[in-house]
C-alpha cells in the first residue's frame, strides 16, 4: 500500500469499498477524527491507493468519529471536508451538494447533477465521490430524521449498501435522532 491500490487499478481506485468499513475506525477512535482517519487511510490505501476511494474513507471516518461528540450534521460535514483536499472529487461533490441544498434545489436534480459531474471517473458507477454525495443528500434532505434520511439516500440509487450504511452509522452514532 498504497501501490497495491494504485497499480493497474484505474477503474477501482476511485470506487466504493473502503469507506463502508470506516465505522470501525470511528468506533476505535470516538471523538478523535485524526486518529480514525489515519486508520481509514491505512485500510483504504490497500485497495484504493491514493484514489478517491481512499479520500472518501478519510472523509467518512472523520465524520463518523466526530459524530460521537457533535450532533450538527452541517458541522460534521465541515469536519470531514477539512480533512481532505479541497481539490478532490469527493470534496467538490460534497460542496456541490451543500450548494444545491442551500439553493433550494430538489434532491433528485442534485443527485442527477452529481452523477453527471463524476461520470468520467472509474467505471461510471460505484465511484466514491458521487456515492458520498448521495449519503450527504440523505443527511441534509432527511433533516436528521432516520427514516427520511435513509429514504432519500437509498432513492439516489447506485451503491446503496454503502450510502445507507454510512448514513445509518452517522445517525446511529449521534444517537439515532428521531428514529
Amino acid at each position: 500500500p498504497p501501490l497495491s491500490g494504485s497499480v493497474n487499478n484505474d477503474d477501482w481506485k476511485h470506487s466504493n469499498g473502503a469507506w463502508i468499513r470506516t465505522e470501525i475506525w470511528a468506533c476505535l477512535a470516538p471523538g478523535a477524527p485524526d486518529i480514525a482517519l489515519r486508520y481509514a487511510y491505512e485500510d483504504a490505501s490497500v485497495d484504493h491507493g491514493m484514489g478517491e476511494g481512499t479520500v472518501a474513507a478519510i472523509f467518512a471516518a472523520a465524520v463518523e468519529s466526530a459524530a460521537f461528540v457533535e450532533n450538527d450534521i452541517r458541522k460534521l460535514i465541515e469536519i470531514g471536508l477539512a480533512k481532505i483536499s479541497e481539490d478532490s472529487r469527493t470534496a467538490k461533490s460534497v460542496k456541490f451538494v451543500l450548494e444545491c441544498f442551500d439553493g433550494g434545489m430538489d434532491y433528485i436534480e442534485t443527485r442527477n447533477k452529481v452523477l453527471e459531474m463524476n461520470s468520467d471517473i472509474g467505471t461510471g458507477w460505484f465511484e466514491a465521490p458521487s456515492n458520498i454525495a448521495y449519503a450527504i443528500i440523505g443527511l441534509l434532505w432527511g433533516e436528521g430524521d432516520f427514516k427520511k434520511s435513509m429514504i432519500y439516500t437509498i432513492n439516489c440509487g447506485d451503491d446503496t449498501d454503502c450510502t445507507a450504511g454510512l448514513v445509518g452509522s452517522i445517525l446511529g452514532i449521534m444517537g439515532g435522532t428521531k428514529i
